[in-house]
């Protein structure tokens, strides 16, 4: 009885103990679907940057496939040929091209002119027996562009042709360094800011 009574006393202090402690409170207990998600830096899309705009007179410049070219024609006359070695340009003389290494450029119609205005002085070209009509000549290349397919060609200095039949000679040597690329439809050129076709006009 007595073991009985002891055991109704200590179940009994267990429960008051059990009703004072209360319930086990769960609300300190974190809750995962309530913690703030972690949030990444946001990071700048590179942009790509815009390119740049080449207009048709940007493009005309140059001739197509010219970056870095590294030769040119220059042109020079076979006297008395009759077109046999190159275009027919009257007093039986020929314009024939003479290909010329020059150091890679971009601006291969002013290399072009320079090259040729190198000649000054020199009657012929080398041993070639072919004839420079502009060999009395002083000129310096001003300047030069192509647009829309119209080069247009500035010298300075002194322009002297020896005779009647240098005319074309002349002009051909000149035009041809323009017209042999195929960008360049006609060509326009001036000597100390006058047209060259009056500077040759012997009528005038």
């Amino acid at each position: 009885m007595h073991t009985r009574a002891n055991r109704f006393i200590l179940l009994g202090l267990l429960f008051v103990t059990v009703l004072a402690c209360g319930p086990v409170s769960t609300e300190n207990t974190p809750d995962d679907t309530k913690l703030p998600q972690p949030t990444l830096p946001l990071q700048n899309t590179p942009t790509q940057e815009p390119l740049p705009t080449i207009t048709p007179e940007t493009a005309s410049t140059q001739p197509p496939g010219s970056a870095g070219l590294d030769h040119v024609n220059i042109y020079l006359v076979a006297m008395g040929d009759n077109g046999a070695s190159g275009e027919y340009i009257g007093c039986g003389d020929s314009l024939v091209p003479v290909e010329i290494t020059i150091e890679p450029t971009l601006g291969v119609l002013r290399a072009a002119i320079n090259e040729l205005l190198k000649l000054q002085g020199q009657f012929q070209y080398g041993q070639s027996g072919l004839y420079n009509a502009l060999y009395l000549s002083e000129l310096t290349l001003k300047d030069v562009a192509v647009i829309n397919g119209k080069a247009v060609i500035e010298l300075t200095g002194s322009l002297i042709f020896g005779g009647e039949c240098d005319i074309p000679c002349i002009e051909e040597q000149l035009s041809a360094l323009a017209l042999q690329f195929s960008t360049v439809d006609s060509v326009s050129i001036f000597v100390n800011d006058e047209p060259l076709k009056k500077l040759l006009d012997l009528s005038g």
